[in-house]
């Protein structure tokens, strides 16, 4: 029998219902694939988020096979794309207008403060905050791996 997947999210039922129909635990689909049954079960909670290779292989101890069809017309095509897919704007030009704003603000942030430091300095101003002072980042300990790589 044949399913049709038009979003990622539609996997996440059909990987469990191809793991019990194989008659298999997350644990014994993990220890098939070489990882942690906490591994699989992230993937199975969302598997949009796993890599291809990572799909095709759980695909595989499943023994389920992927056919793809082209549909009739680039209309067609435009109609099933949700519209974040269908929008003009990129989101690198997206990131990049918030990479923007951000150096404005901390542009004017800056200049406020060597405003500041400069009156403090001059002695002019009583009053006159005091200039802002980065502090430094304390050295962060090694993070343990929370995630295999297979």
């Amino acid at each position: 029998m044949g399913y049709s997947v038009k979003t990622p999210r539609q996997l996440r039922p059909l990987l469990v219902g191809f793991r019990k129909a194989a008659g298999l635990t997350q644990a014994q689909m993990a220890s098939r694939l070489g990882v942690t049954q906490q591994t699989y079960a992230q993937l199975e909670a969302k598997p949009e988020s796993a890599s291809m290779d990572r799909l095709f292989l759980v695909l595989k101890v499943l023994k389920v096979d992927i056919v793809l069809t082209q549909v009739s017309s680039p209309a067609d095509l435009e109609d099933r794309l949700p519209a974040r897919l269908r929008t003009a704007e990129s989101p690198a030009a997206t990131k990049q207008s918030v990479t923007k704003k951000r150096a404005t603000t901390t542009a004017a942030k800056t200049a406020g403060t060597r405003k500041a430091a400069a009156a403090t300095a001059r002695g002019s101003v009583q009053g006159a905050p005091k200039p802002l002072t980065r502090k430094r980042a304390a050295p962060m300990a090694a993070a343990p791996k929370k995630r295999e790589d297979w």
